[in-house]
């Protein structure tokens, strides 16, 4: 057994080994070279076509949740919120979005974001769906400037889409309340715009509305053109009666901007966005405080100035020529001795409401012509403009026959306009002289005998009452009270009498019978009675042939 296992063993040492060498590839390593191929191409793939990250600054993230809260265009899905934090300031969110890769070329420095919620405002209702599908991010591209990674998000919507044509006009108005963001913009009734933003300047306490006019309409504004608040309602009366013009019912109820060239001007040229112009408060204003070149002159007034206030109009007859532009005091702490006891007042005088040309070169044309009006006669005075508001106003009339009550020809550095005492200061007078003359009445005289007719008067009031009292007696005797029985009796007495002489009754016709042989005597007496007529002696004498008898004398036997 021993030698057995020997003779293998030298068996085996006896043959050499046989090496070969292997040179290929396990098919094993086929899967995570395939696996690095994919990562590799996934990971290049997600890098090329990796969309823009963006920060998005907002006052507050109401309706905004990080990776739920989506980013559209157009309705389109483009993107994610990916991040919520708070700014450095603590006082507004950062917004972190990751969007699509076909929108990088979109983000421009004017691109607009803003949080799409359900709104309530005087645009209307909006975002209503966002009930049932959540909040999001509305996303508007920019169409010029450079690309942008950074914005900052408006509070809501814009009013005016991202690339219309048009043209945005700046207004600024003292009425702080007027006009509310998104309400319209008129052009005779039609609406061609939309407020889109009004801030409130504190310094200047103005208030400053930008609006927009979108094309064509915007080819309507010119350098004449005048801005007003459109209430909706138009009411005026005039000569030919009362004219009420309605406007359409959004303008009623919300109001808004409407603009016009006025009719005593010409269109101009067009009209540059970068100009600032006036909302006035109404249409009326446009004409009566539009900005004319003005040439200023002073009236010194003795009547009171009570009432009367800067921007009250200066008329000739009822036609505006200019506006009161100050009232000056001639009391003041410097001046301790008072010289000139008449109150001064600054007006402006338009040559443009007189028909002279709006330029600068027409105020030595309008200084001239007051000059020569002044000399002719024309004077100021102070009328009153409403019997409720006690309010005045200056008035330029003609008044040959009235002296001036100033003479002066230079005042604060303006030529003086001559005044006379106002109407209400020539009631004043007529009252007074009233008041004086009724004081120099004999009142007492008068006195004493209204007192006499008092007294006479009440003498006769007694005497009658004493009469009434006298009749009331007379009336309550029965033999009074009888009489309107005794009348009633005797009235049914004369009835009854009076039914005899009815064409029945006998004694009727015995009446008739009476006055026919009445006439008939008549007739037979008529010859008797044209006889005697003719010939009164004819009664004494005896008539023969016709000769008339002569009496006989007494016989002397």
């Amino acid at each position: 057994m021993k030698s057995l296992v020997q003779e293998n063993n030298n068996q085996v040492s006896a043959q050499p080994p046989q090496i070969n060498n292997h040179n290929k590839v396990s098919k094993v390593w086929l899967i995570p070279l395939l696996a690095l191929a994919i990562g590799s191409w996934m990971v290049l793939d997600t890098y090329l076509n990796k969309g823009p990250e963006i920060v998005i600054t907002f006052s507050n993230a109401e309706g905004l949740e990080a990776g739920k809260t989506r980013v559209k265009t157009l309705n389109v899905d483009i993107g994610y919120v990916d991040k919520v934090r708070l700014n450095e300031q603590h006082d507004g969110v950062v917004v972190h979005a990751v969007l699509d890769a076909q929108v990088r070329d979109m983000l421009k420095t004017n691109a607009q974001f803003w949080v799409v919620k359900p709104r309530i405002g005087s645009g209307g209702i909006s975002g209503l769906s966002t009930l049932t599908s959540g909040s999001y991010i509305e996303f508007v591209a920019g169409d010029n400037g450079q690309s942008a990674q950074e914005f900052t998000g408006l509070e809501q919507a814009p009013i005016t889409a991202q690339g219309v044509p048009g043209i945005r006009i700046s207004l600024v108005s003292e009425q702080g309340d007027s006009l509310s963001i998104g309400e319209p913009v008129l052009y005779r009734g039609f609406e061609v715009g939309r407020v889109e933003s009004s801030d409130f300047d504190i310094a200047k306490r103005e208030v400053h509305y930008q609006i927009f006019v979108r094309s064509p309409y915007s080819e309507l504004l010119t350098e004449n053109t005048y801005f007003w608040n459109s209430s909706g309602v138009d009411f005026s009366a005039n000569a030919q009666g009362i004219n009420v013009n309605v406007g359409s019912l959004e303008s009623i109820i919300r109001g808004g901007v409407a603009f016009d060239v006025p009719t005593d001007l010409p269109l101009g040229g067009s009209i540059s966005s970068e100009k600032q112009h006036i909302l006035y408060p109404d249409k009326s204003s446009v004409y009566e405080q539009r900005q004319y070149v003005a040439k200023d002159f002073t009236i010194l007034f003795e009547d009171s100035v009570r009432g009367l206030q800067v921007g009250a109009p200066v008329e000739y007859r009822g036609i505006r020529l200019g506006t009161v532009k100050e009232v000056i005091s001639v009391l003041n702490s410097q001046n301790t001795e008072v010289t000139e006891r008449r109150i001064p007042v600054i007006i402006s005088i338009e040559p443009a409401r007189v028909g002279l040309s709006n330029e600068p070169a027409s105020l030595e044309q309008i200084s001239t012509l007051i000059t020569q009006w002044t000399s002719q006669g024309l004077k100021a005075s102070l009328k009153s403009g409403s019997l409720l508001t006690g309010s005045l106003f200056v008035d330029l009339d003609y008044y040959e026959d009235k002296l001036a009550t100033n003479t002066t020809t230079q005042s604060n550095g303006f030529d003086v306009i001559p005044s006379v005492s106002g109407s209400l200061a020539q009631i004043e007078q007529k009252v007074f002289s009233i008041l004086d003359k009724f004081e120099q009445m004999p009142i007492n005289i008068t006195i004493d005998s209204i007192n006499q007719m008092l007294a006479n008067a009440n003498s006769t009031m007694e005497e009658l009452n004493q009469a009434v009292a006298q009749v009331k007696v007379l009336l309550s005797q029965s033999h009074t009270q009888a009489i309107p029985q005794h009348i009633n009796e005797t009235l049914d007495q004369l009835s009854e009498t009076l039914k005899g002489f009815n064409q029945q009754a006998p004694v009727y016709n015995e009446l008739e019978q009476t006055l026919i042989d009445f006439q008939l005597l008549m007739r037979e007496a008529q010859p008797f009675i044209k006889e005697l007529n003719n010939k009164p002696n004819s009664l004494i004498f005896e008539s023969k042939a016709g000769l008339d008898q002569q009496p006989k004398g007494k016989s002397n036997d």
